[in-house]
């Protein structure tokens, strides 16, 4: 089977796709840390007003995170393109998913710049004008931020379907053929579904990053307990489960074991030597004298 193009090119492109998954990995964590790491505690500012003036003094920063998140959701494009290629080898998914792959994205990712720049405009205003603390700070923020772009939360919206959809998709595809654990791809849908909710603002984001960690241990070969026989096979097989793997382990052991046992081929018994023809016949040992037991008084 190492002779199949389609696993020479899978052999070929997995390096190349597991660091793209590390590379994104680690942009959406570099994110988190810039965001976290700008927020202060401003004593009499409520927390809509402290944000906009965390951001006026710490622009470059909050620019840098965001450009941080595009850079991370773009290189998932190369490690989607992998396991779409290696799941429409197996014909698990069609041909024009691979334009999901490129427009989610990319969607998003532009997306994400546009608001970054225009929220900076939001905390410009906020920090140029009165009043800043308490209740009437807290509503002018509201009113600032909430002046809406309708083109702009079009084009969010959009990003945010796209990229839920590509991971929820995709990897259901890639699980059902057998290059994805159960748990990678119930992971993926919890991932698209916070994506769009958007309940808890850096969950998605961790569990974006921890993902694509896996994915590409996975794309390595370094899975705990080895992948699934669809990437060596180049067909469909389900992918095992727990108690078959150690059904497996099991009959492999025995196997070993009586490999282990069974003598060499060279070292059959021998057969027992027959009495020659005409020779007499070997006389019985005569018994010993049998010891008499004594008596213990």
């Amino acid at each position: 089977m190492r002779d199949d193009p389609k696993l020479a090119w899978e052999a070929r492109w997995a390096r190349p796709a597991a660091g793209a998954a590390f590379a994104a990995a680690v942009a959406l964590l570099v994110q988190i840390v810039l965001l976290q790491s700008l927020l202060e505690d401003r004593p009499g500012v409520r927390a809509l007003p402290d944000f906009l003036l965390s951001v006026d003094e710490r622009t470059g920063q909050f620019l840098g995170a965001y450009i941080a998140q595009a850079v991370g959701v773009l290189l998932m494009v190369p490690a989607f393109l992998y396991l779409f290629r290696a799941t429409l080898h197996r014909e698990g998914v069609a041909s024009w998913f691979a334009y999901v792959i490129y427009v989610g994205p990319a969607l998003f990712a532009v997306a994400a710049l546009l608001g970054a720049l225009e929220r900076i405009d939001f905390a410009d205003q906020f920090a140029s004008g009165e009043p800043i603390r308490g209740e009437p700070g807290d509503d002018r923020a509201d009113r600032i931020s909430d002046d809406p772009n309708l083109a702009l939360f079009a084009l969010s919206f959009v990003g945010l379907l796209g990229m839920a959809f590509l991971f929820v998709m995709l990897p259901l595809r890639a699980r059902r053929v057998g290059l994805l654990s159960g748990f990678m791809g119930i992971l993926a849908v919890v991932v698209g579904a916070l994506i769009v909710l958007q309940i808890v603002p850096l969950v998605p984001t961790i569990l974006q990053s921890f993902w694509l960690g896996a994915l590409g241990l996975l794309y390595l070969g370094n899975w705990p307990g080895g992948r699934g026989p669809a990437w060596d096979s180049g067909r469909s097989v389900p992918w095992p489960t727990a108690a078959q793997r150690r059904g497996l382990a099991r009959r492999g052991e025995g196997s070993a074991d009586a490999e282990a046992e069974r003598p060499d081929e060279g070292e059959a018994e021998r057969p027992a030597p027959a009495a020659t023809n005409g020779g007499p016949e070997p006389e019985p040992e005569a018994p010993g004298p049998r010891r008499r037991k004594r008596k213990r008084r």
